[in-house]
């Protein structure tokens, strides 16, 4: 292994480095990311380290996703030839045990926003801390969850609480709690690829005959894609699939069952002659993704260049807030939902905070108005449901208004949130309901310059955003073999929904 490591560090260096060029010259970019999660069946070992050759072969950069406890059986094992390979490709992070109970979805089932956000951070973040050490990297590029075992508490973890050195920047994975509509989006402070159909897609390992399928696929979302200016198309698989005849948590922990450590047992190997035909065959269909005119590849840790969130790199302009203030009073608007302007996107969140803390700007007394306003990077939804709202039309005095704009604006100062709830005084109302009243009164201070008399606010204003996340069914969880038939974990969904305040697209640039 000694003449590995220099061959592996020129190696890097002429195929990193190549492929970013590529992937900003491409209309459509692909993303192979691989969980790398199976650390009872050895062959999956060898697995990974074949993928990981085969894609450099080919000058593609990949993603891997690496459970914590894998990441250490590697090392125990002693294969740093397969750490290696893997390190020539992006290292991210695939929970700590996978599918030991409990999974994220169970220990966050009862949780809310705040103390589920803390134990993530307790269950996850050694796993983490392993992964960037065995595989000496500074940070990890995304984190997904394992199996369906999503939770909204993870993705608000990867910024705020420091699970790894300077945060995870990206949530990748596969299945449908938020999504919008197969285009990457932010949802709780970081960039977001998740329920990707239509433009997620992946060949069939064991048909004979699923390539010519597979290449049709690929090659009719690809144009699509083209024809709608540009976009991105997900491709997952994981080592294991390559060697096992059934996936190797299935074996230990299905519906439940959660047996010792000292009985894990690996599952079934496939015969070599078998895998040895997946790997010919799926060598083909990288080959004619590869082939495939104005393609790029990218990993997770590119995609925060190629969709910057230019609201926090350049704040808000005056025109944008008065045009997010008319948008929101319009009073055909039916609730507050996020908003493109230019090649700027704002969550409800961003909204909230911007217009609140531009409307306080006129109670600072020569204070000179910069160009543009910035907020809190990233900032969090409520960590609690609204009030309901008031039998009839709230409107407030302007000094009440004041106080109360003053109190919500400072909150989301020191919080790097959305308040549940805005105080009028005693009375609490919903932040949605409060912000329509904060673009009435931008809206009137922008025109005449006259503070109104009265601030009415809205009233039973809904939070628009909230709509893509999925409703609770039977099949939202407990589709995944390894949570109990039929589990469900309503409570999860509703801090999903409240942190549907975050959720706005994610803009390609175009330039990359």
């Amino acid at each position: 292994m000694k003449l590995l490591r220099p061959i592996a560090f020129f190696a890097l260096v002429l195929f990193v480095f190549p492929r970013i060029t590529s992937a900003q010259q491409g209309k459509v970019n692909v993303i192979f990311w691989f969980d790398t999660e199976d650390y009872l069946l050895p062959a999956d070992d060898d697995a990974a380290k074949r993928l990981a050759e085969m894609l450099t072969a080919r000058n593609i950069h990949a993603t891997f996703k690496v459970v914590g406890e894998k990441a250490r059986v590697l090392e125990q094992r002693h294969r740093t030839d397969v750490i290696e390979a893997l390190r020539l490709h992006t290292i991210a992070y695939h929970s700590n045990f996978h599918s030991v109970h409990p999974a994220p979805a169970e220990y966050l089932a009862d949780c809310g926003l705040l103390d589920g956000i803390g134990e993530f951070v307790r269950h996850e973040a050694r796993g983490a801390a392993d992964v960037r050490r065995i595989f000496n990297v500074p940070t990890l590029a995304c984190y997904g969850q394992p199996g369906s075992s999503w939770a909204p508490q993870a993705i608000a973890a990867l910024g705020e609480c420091g699970i790894s050195n300077d945060g995870i920047p990206c949530y990748v994975d596969s299945g449908n709690h938020v999504g919008l509509k197969g285009k990457p989006y932010w949802y709780c402070g970081a960039l977001v690829v998740y329920d990707m159909s239509p433009n997620e897609t992946r060949m069939d390992l064991w048909q004979p005959d699923a390539l010519e399928k597979a290449t049709q696929t690929f090659a009719q979302i690809a144009e699509r894609l083209k024809r709608e200016g540009g976009g991105l198309i997900s491709i997952y698989y994981h080592p294991c699939e390559w060697v096992h005849q059934q996936f190797w948590d299935s074996v230990n922990f299905a519906r439940g069952a959660n047996p010792p450590r000292e009985l894990w047992k690996p599952e079934a190997q496939r015969p070599p002659e078998q895998t040895d035909a997946a790997f010919e065959r799926w060598g083909k269909y990288i080959d004619f993704i590869r082939g495939t005119p104005e393609i790029g590849f990218i990993t997770a840790a590119q995609l925060p260049k190629i969709y910057p969130d230019r609201l926090s790199s350049e704040g808000a302009t005056p025109a944008e807030m008065l045009e997010l203030a008319t948008r929101i009073a319009d009073p055909a608007s039916k609730g507050i939902d996020f908003q493109q302007i230019g090649e700027k996107a704002f969550s409800p969140a961003d909204q909230f905070g911007l217009l609140t803390a531009g409307v306080a700007r006129y109670f600072a007394p020569g204070e000179a108005r910069p160009q543009s306003i910035h907020v809190p990077d990233h900032l969090l939804g409520p960590d609690g449901a609204p009030p309901a709202s008031a039998a009839e039309p709230m409107t407030l005095q302007w000094l009440t208004f004041r106080d109360a704009l003053l109190d919500a604006t400072d909150y989301v100062q020191i919080h790097h949130r959305i308040p549940a709830r805005v105080f009028i005084g005693p009375d609490p109302v919903a932040p949605a309901d409060f912000l329509v009243g904060v673009a009435r009164a931008y809206n009137a201070l922008h025109g005449d310059k006259q503070r109104p008399d009265q601030v009415e606010l809205g009233r039973n204003v809904e939070l628009l955003t909230a709509r893509h996340v999925v409703e609770d069914k039977p099949n939202v969880y407990g589709g995944w073999v390894i949570h109990r038939a039929n589990y469900r974990a309503p409570k999860i969904l509703d801090v999903a929904r409240l942190q549907a305040w975050t959720l706005k697209p994610a803009i390609l640039d175009g330039t990359k």
